[in-house]
Formats: C-alpha cells, structure tokens, sequence
C-alpha cells in the first residue's frame, strides 16, 4: 500500500477539495452537547437508569485550556476512562504544553527536570519563567541572541502511542452527529478495548503535529470535517479531524468507518492535510512544505524520548541557589 500526503497551502489545496466542514468548536462560552434529559452515554451505549451522568464529561481535555465545553452522552465510568487515556495524550506533548502557557484544570502546567535540576512553568498567558540551579551547566536551552530564539533539547515523559491516539479519536466522535456515528460502532467498541496490535489497518494510526506558528490558543479549537460526496475520493478515509491548542496543531484520520474497510487493500491511501497545520521552509529560491507525522500504533509505553526543536519564547529566569528552600 502507498499512502499519499498532500502538502498544499493555498486555498484550492487537495485537502479542500476533498473535504468539508461538518462541526466546528471555538470554546469562548458554555457548549454542552446532546441531549440533558434522555442521557445514553455514546461510548458504552448504557443510559442513565443504568448508569450515572453526575461528573462533568470534558469535551476536550482540560489540560488544553478547556473550560467550556461538555457533553451530556458520556457516562461517569468513560469519563474516568477516558481521564486515564489522556495522561498519556498529555505526556505526548510534554513541555509543548507548559510553552503554550495554556491553563488547565490544576493552573499552568510545570516541566521539571530533576536531572538538570531546573523547572520551567508560567504564570500568565505567554509569560514562561525558568528556575535553574545551575545555569552555566544547561545544555537543554540554549539562547540564539542573534535570532532571538531558545533552542530546546528535553526529555519528555513517557507515554502510550495507542492512548494517545484514542484521545484524540474520542473528541472526534464527540463532535459527529448521530447520523454519521452509526457507521463508526466499530470506532466505538475499539475505544474501549485493550490496546492491540492491527496489522490492517496500521496506516492510519498517525498524528499529524505542527508546533509553533503565528498565534498561540488559549483555548483549543476543534474541527471535523467529512469527505464530499464524490466517486472520486473513494480512496479518502472518510472524516479528518483537527484541533489547536497552545503552539500545538494536530490532525488524525478517523479509523474503522464502515464504509473505510475497502481501504486496507487499497493500492494507495490519500492524507491530504489542512493548510494550517503544514510548514513552510523558504531555502533560496526553493519553497519546501513539511507536516511532522508520527506513528500511534503502538501498545508498549514509551519510556521517554528526547524531543529537539527552537522557540520564539523570552524566558524570565530566575536563579535558584542549591541550598535555598
């Protein structure tokens, strides 16, 4: 099988033209989705003479600054179960999230290094401050004054691929109205399944990432879009999702549609990506586009892995002696 990443970011991209719009949320006010009296949690099926609805089901995590948006069709044991998913969704991003200077549930999130011996967090919306012990030793950041940019070098915590990419699948099927959800009750059971292994349909297991860029989310934002109606798609899975937070963008593809399963023999398989999420690098006269894309599939943690990449981010330091309390 090939799979084919469409890189475009002009308006006519093939990203466009295979998809549409079908949901949209931009969290500045209160959204609860579904229906508040006849509650029947979408992910276990069970309704509220069989279970309880009394915790309030996040949308999205609130770790990604949401504070707005709820749903009534997740029951109180999803809503912990999904809770346990999202640490490792939480972890994939690292330190990203305390440089989003986003605010959660539990304030600013702190990136600690006990190594190093250095802390990083913020205290208000793009203000991060450094805690350092010893200073002239840190090699993980590294200030370019020329360019007026701090290059990162950091471990990040450890997480687990496959959670990750439930996380973000389970907002997804938040978002889809009750006549697409129908055909993902394989989506659904596979939510709530042990982790394993699927050879056939392990292409789509991906995140698409862009850190950075010219704004920063303080709440997410989150978009799903359907393929159109067109013979010509048949090779597009069938619904893409894309949600903002912070200086993070990620785009999944939806797995196990009823109407996909065609595509785990198919020759070629089509990730067109949205325009936003896609880097544009100016080297002389050459323009060259590029998405990092990272594979989910897994079901062993992930230890920890070392993550490199340069910010714009000022940091205001403030120097810790050794022995201070």
């Amino acid at each position: 099988m090939e799979v084919k990443i469409s890189l475009n970011k002009k308006k006519d991209s093939l990203f466009f033209r295979a998809y549409h719009r079908v949901n949209s949320i931009i969290p500045d006010k209160r959204i609860v989705l579904g229906d508040s009296i006849k509650k029947i949690c979408r992910f276990c099926g069970k309704g509220s003479n069989e279970t309880k609805f009394k915790m309030k089901a996040h949308v999205m995590p609130e770790f990604m600054g949401n504070k707005y948006c709820f749903s009534n069709f997740e029951c109180d044991s999803c809503n912990s179960y999904f809770g346990e998913l999202e640490d490792s969704l939480s972890n994939f991003a690292g330190i990203l999230n305390t440089l989003s200077t986003v605010k959660g549930k539990k304030g600013y999130s702190k990136f600690k290094d006990n190594t190093e011996k250095y802390e990083l967090f913020a205290d208000d919306f793009r203000k991060i401050i450094m805690r350092d012990e010893n200073p002239e030793k840190n090699e993980s950041f590294v200030i370019d004054e020329k360019s007026n940019r701090m290059n990162i070098n950091v471990m990040q915590p450890g997480y687990i691929p496959q959670d990750v990419y439930k996380s973000l699948v389970k907002i997804a099927l938040c978002m889809m109205n009750e006549s697409d959800i129908r055909d993902y009750q394989r989506t659904l059971d596979w939510l709530k399944e042990p982790n394993m292994k699927d050879e056939e349909f392990d292409f789509m297991f991906h995140v698409f990432r862009k850190v950075g860029g010219e704004k920063m989310f303080p709440h997410p934002m989150a978009f799903l879009y359907r393929k159109l109606n067109n013979p010509s798609l048949r090779n597009f899975p069938s619904h893409t999702f894309v949600i903002y937070y912070g200086i993070i963008q990620y785009q999944i593809f939806i797995p196990y549609c009823q109407n996909d399963f065609h595509l785990k023999s198919a020759e070629t398989v089509h990730f067109p990506i949205e325009n936003f999420l896609i880097t544009e690098v100016i080297k002389g006269n050459v323009t060259e586009y590029g998405i990092d894309r990272i594979y989910l599939g897994g079901i062993d943690k992930v230890k920890s892995e070392r993550i490199k990449f340069s910010t714009g981010f000022k940091l205001e330091e403030k120097k810790t002696a050794t022995n201070s309390r």
